[in-house]
């Protein structure tokens, strides 16, 4: 399939992020480094990060972690506050971002990258990286939600608390940095273990497949050999504002034709709002549009639903365009 964007330039703001590391589509990875992240928003242009989690495992053994705040060039919203529980005076005194980066990029070092959506929070490193005149971020990295979409066809949730559930992996504390690199571990974990005792093979199970082509009301998929594995398959939207670098009709083509689902409000099943350019910008505080405004209160309730910026949105198209590689 092949999905013809228009990025813009790097004066506009987004990054094409050449030297970014590739997918690994691999259950058998016995060293590897976990990592996440907690930042202010969903946009690197826009928002900081203010936690960085990183734990080191050797042959399933943890061998060493990484965790410190980051000082954000700004106040921390109540909103954020509420969703991490991180709070404007646990980064009072933590270092910058341009300070903490390499420290942290240093114990990362080569190794492969394990995450849960982490296309996110690599992304977020890489722009970091960029910005500080560091090297580029080019791990390669395997993910804990595509493999659980592949793996578990039949379930519609794969966030990462969902993903223990099904697995029975013990709960720790949500959205902080490091008891999300443990839970990721112990996701992927169990996932090998559910393939074999099931006898499950599944490198033939992630290659290109055949989806079932997904309509919206007035716009249907040009074609129906989806990504499964990418951010966009079976996951729903919705549209709020004026797109800078594509019509919405245009925007909404982009999503069914990578696998997604399009609604025209915000309803208990979407997963993603999109925010035109002049509904996304940091002066706005109390003038939030009402379906941000609603969006952002059902993920405070616990719905599987996150506001995003047009150019996250472009990542999520570039990170769902169909691949051969393995």
């Amino acid at each position: 399939m092949e999905i013809v964007i228009q990025f813009g330039s790097e004066e506009q703001g987004h990054c094409r992020r050449e030297k970014k590391g590739k997918y690994r589509r691999s259950i058998d990875l016995c060293n590897y480094t976990v990592i996440d992240i907690e930042t202010t928003g969903l946009d690197p242009r826009f928002c900081d990060i203010i936690e960085l989690g990183a734990i080191r495992y050797r042959n399933g053994i943890e061998n060493a972690r990484f965790q410190s705040f980051v000082k954000p060039m700004e106040e921390i919203s109540d909103f954020i506050e509420n969703l991490t529980g991180i709070t404007n005076e646990m980064v009072s005194s933590a270092p910058l971002a341009e300070h903490i980066f390499p420290e942290f990029l240093s114990f990362v070092g080569n190794d492969v990258i394990l995450g849960h959506n982490v296309n996110f929070d690599i992304n977020f490193i890489y722009d970091f990286a960029m910005l500080y005149n560091l090297s580029p971020f080019s791990n390669d990295y395997a993910d804990t939600m595509s493999l659980s979409r592949v793996i578990f066809k039949g379930e519609h949730k794969h966030r990462l608390v969902d993903l223990c559930n099904r697995l029975n992996v013990p709960q720790t504390e949500e959205h902080r940095a490091i008891a999300d690199c443990i839970r990721t571990h112990l996701s992927y974990q169990a996932m090998r273990q559910y393939c074999l005792d099931l006898g499950i093979n599944l490198q033939p199970a992630i290659k290109k497949s055949w989806g079932i082509p997904t309509h919206a009301k007035n716009i249907s998929a040009q074609t129906n050999a989806f990504n499964e594995e990418g951010p966009i398959y079976q996951k729903v939207f919705a549209f709020t504002g004026a797109l800078d670098k594509m019509t919405r009709k245009e925007a909404m083509q982009a999503v069914v034709d990578c696998g997604g689902i399009i609604g025209d409000t915000v309803t208990k099943k979407t997963n993603f709002l999109v925010l035109g350019n002049n509904d996304y910008c940091k002066s706005i505080k109390d003038g939030k549009s009402s379906k941000q405004k609603k969006a952002e209160k059902m993920q405070i309730d616990g719905f599987d639903i996150v506001t995003i910026s047009e150019d996250v949105f472009y990542d999520m198209l570039q990170d769902s365009i169909l691949s051969d590689e393995i």
